[in-house]
């Protein structure tokens, strides 16, 4: 009897002793979980941060880019002011503001550029219909209509890969442009209005055939003297 009182005590002290392992295994692996949940929340909380930090550093190159870009265009508008006293031609034309002048001698064209195209501004002069403004690096397309005469673009189909064109702004600064090609295409085909130039400046004079069943186009780069 008391060798068998003594196992059971013995295999009651081992069960409990199993008990208390176990135990403390399951308190070591929670322990070790919240640890980790911790760390992932740390983490969490750093990654947030983190993009807290990289926002608030991108908003304020945004503010110094754009004020950069205020005193630039600041700087611009003092110049303009300055040069303002050279310009010589119009400021506007019936209403419309113009930009510059477009001077082909092949065909003895010499017409002012107005800032918008619409139907009233087309029937005044010919006008800046997409890109940058004039002089700026970049493809400024032209639109006009193909009127007979030396102020519309009824005599561009007539352009060959060579001729010249002189683009001048309203200070009276002039750049001359030299065509590369000359096409007919749909009137649905707007690859004209490309602004990919590898930062050169372009010319795209842009027409319609009679009847606007196609569209002329004239493309001219910058000559480099």
């Amino acid at each position: 009897m008391k060798v068998k009182f003594a196992c059971f005590k013995l295999s009651k002290t081992i069960i409990i002793l199993n008990i208390i392992i176990f135990l403390q295994v399951i308190f070591i692996v929670v322990g070790i979980i919240k640890i980790r949940e911790e760390r992932n929340f740390e983490q969490i909380k750093n990654d947030v941060k983190n993009m807290e930090n990289t926002v608030q550093i991108q908003e304020e190159k945004e503010e110094t880019k754009n004020e950069i870009t205020n005193t630039i265009k600041n700087s611009e508008r003092k110049s303009e002011t300055k040069l303002e006293e050279y310009k010589n031609m119009p400021k506007e034309l019936k209403g419309y503001k113009v930009i510059g002048k477009l001077e082909i001698p092949k065909i003895e064209l010499s017409s002012y550029i107005l800032s918008e195209t619409n139907t009233k501004s087309l029937k005044v002069s010919i006008t800046k219909l997409y890109g940058p403004e004039v002089g700026n690096v970049g493809n400024l397309c032209i639109a006009g209509h193909n009127y007979r005469n030396n102020k519309m673009f009824g005599g561009i189909k007539k352009l060959e890969i060579g001729d010249e064109i002189i683009l001048t702004d309203t200070f009276d600064r002039s750049i001359r442009y030299q065509v590369y090609d000359t096409y007919k295409t749909s009137p649905k085909d707007v690859s004209c209005l490309n602004q990919e130039t590898g930062g050169d400046r372009e010319l795209t004079l842009i027409t319609c055939t009679a009847g606007a069943i196609q569209r002329v186009i004239v493309k001219a780069i910058e000559i480099y003297d």
